[in-house]
C-alpha cells in the first residue's frame, strides 16, 4: 500500500505514529527537512516536507516501499521454513519413545496373528472349522513377520537407552553455556553495532540472532551434523527469548 496521499505538494504519508516516526527518521536520514504532524479528527500523522522535496521525498519513500515488500517476501520465507516446519533432528529421547511404541505395537500385533493362527490350526485340524491349511501358514508367516519387526525395533530401543543421557548431558552443557556467555542483550548489541544502529526489520533480526549463535557454538564446539547444530540454535533461541514458553514446557 502506498505511504501517501498526495494533497497539494507537501503531503507526503498519512499514516499512524509508529509508522510517521519510521518514515521521518528515514527521510530525515536522507537529507530531507521532514516534519510530523497529528490529523486529530482521524487519529492518524501526516509527513511533510517542503515542496521543493516531494519529488525527492515519493522516490525514497518507494525505495523504502519496494524495501519493505522484500521484508515480506523474507516474512514469509521464515514462517514456511521455521515457524511451520518439523525439525530435521530428533532427540534420541524422541526416537527412543516412538520407537518404544513402535515396538510393542509390533509384538502386540504378532503375538495377537499368531494366536489366530494357532487357533485356526487347531479348529482346522480337529475339523471344527473347515479350510485349507496353507492358510494358517500365511498367518504364521504374517505373525512371525511382526514379531521379527517388533523384535529389531526392540533393539534399536536398548541402543537408544543408552545414548539417551550422553547426548542430554552434551546438549544441556552447549545450551547453557550459550546463555550464560552470550545473553539475548549480547546479541542485539553486536547485531545493532554492525548495521550502525540502522532500522532492522523483525525477520533479519531473527536470522541475524541464530548466525550470531551458530557462529558462536562452532566456536567452542566441533558440531558437524547441520541438523543437531540447527537444534541447538533453536534451542537456545526459544530460551533467550522465550523463556516463559520454554518453562511452561
Amino acid at each position: 500500500m502506498p505511504y501517501w496521499d498526495m494533497l497539494g505538494r507537501t503531503l507526503i504519508a498519512k499514516v499512524n505514529e509508529e509508522t510517521a516516526s519510521r518514515i521521518t527518521q528515514y527521510l530525515t536520514y536522507s537529507g530531507l527537512d521532514a516534519t510530523i504532524s497529528s490529523l486529530e479528527e482521524t487519529g492518524l500523522f501526516a509527513i511533510t516536507v517542503p515542496a521543493e522535496q516531494a519529488n525527492t521525498a515519493e522516490k525514497l519513500l518507494d525505495i523504502m516501499q519496494q524495501n519493505e515488500m522484500k521484508d515480506d517476501d523474507r516474512a514469509e520465507y521464515y514462517r514456511a521454513n521455521f515457524l511451520e516446519r518439523s525439525p530435521s533432528f530428533i532427540p534420541s529421547e524422541e526416537k527412543f519413545r516412538y520407537s518404544t511404541n513402535s515396538s510393542i505395537a509390533y509384538l502386540c500385533a504378532g503375538a495377537i496373528v499368531l494366536l489366530m493362527a494357532l487357533i485356526h490350526f487347531f479348529l482346522v485340524i480337529f475339523r471344527i472349522k473347515t479350510g485349507p491349511i496353507i492358510d494358517c501358514l500365511v498367518e504364521l508367516i504374517l505373525g512371525s513377520i511382526f514379531m521379527i519387526f517388533g523384535l529389531t525395533t526392540h533393539q534399536k530401543v536398548r541402543f537408544l537407552e543408552s545414548s539417551i543421557q550422553e547426548e542430554n548431558s552434551f546438549t544441556n552443557q552447549i545450551v547453557r553455556w550459550c546463555t550464560t556467555f552470550y545473553p539475548a542483550e549480547h546479541l542485539d548489541k553486536c547485531i545493532d553495532a554492525a548495521s550502525d544502529n540502522q532500522h532492522i526489520s523483525d525477520e533479519d533480526r531473527f536470522f541475524l540472532r541464530r548466525e550470531l549463535i551458530q557462529d558462536y557454538i562452532l566456536r567452542e564446539y566441533d558440531i558437524s551434523d547441520e541438523a543437531y547444530l540447527d537444534y541447538l540454535t533453536d534451542l537456545i533461541y526459544k530460551k533467550l527469548y522465550y523463556p516463559n514458553a520454554v518453562s511452561a514446557c
